[in-house]
């Protein structure tokens, strides 16, 4: 009997570390972006959903994704409605999972209201899935990050990342840059995949 072969994961390590530590930067400035005049998200045309008084985690912002398909932004995470499937990446280890949204009490407003619902993408179209999610989100960041640029000018960016405990991963002048180059490479693996898919079988 063979041994037990784990599914292989929708990312490789290198670029769950990348996404882990841009999407940790990001989701800080988003955090500050809120607070700004007129709330950037909601200028940007997002629309929010507010904690209810006398619970406690992020509010949920929901607008939709570049190409088509639905985001969620949390403190905590994103939401990525992609290919038919619910794509949750968390801020935390940047491991897209599948969600199974009827499992889900709505309205969300911590991580752990996800937890229950949530599972690896095990099969080559779940995976797929997954990906599609992660560029579709990468590529979502990257126009965000050069609007609000382009809105405020860059000092609103330094001001931001001036407030935070630890040193941003990226010069902030090139975050969208960084978000750009994390969907390329997502989108080359998932290129490679399906020319793999289609090499000739050894002794056909």
């Amino acid at each position: 009997m063979g041994s037990f072969k784990p599914f292989p994961q929708a990312l490789p390590p290198d670029v769950r570390r990348e996404g882990e530590r841009l999407l940790d930067v990001s989701m800080w400035c988003i955090g500050r972006d809120v607070s700004h005049e007129g709330n950037l998200l909601l200028r940007r045309g997002l629309a929010r959903e507010g904690i209810p008084a006398g619970q406690q985690g992020t509010s949920a912002y929901s607008g939709a994704l570049p190409g088509g398909g639905a985001l969620t932004l949390w403190g905590f995470g994103a939401l990525c409605r992609v290919c038919g499937e619910a794509v949750y990446v968390p801020r935390d280890g940047f491991s897209p999972c599948l969600l199974d949204e009827a499992r889900v009490v709505w309205p969300v407003f911590q991580a752990a209201g996800l937890g229950g619902a949530l599972r690896e993408p095990t099969t080559p179209g779940e995976r797929q899935a997954a990906r599609a999610a992660v560029v579709a989100l990468a590529g979502w960041l990257a126009g965000y990050e050069e609007w609000v640029v382009d809105q405020t000018g860059p000092g609103w960016r330094h001001a931001c990342v001036a407030a935070r405990r630890k040193e941003s991963p990226v010069p902030v002048e090139t975050l969208a840059a960084a978000w750009t180059r994390l969907a390329e490479r997502v989108a080359v693996l998932e290129q490679s995949v399906v020319d793999d898919s289609f090499a000739p079988v050894v002794g056909a």
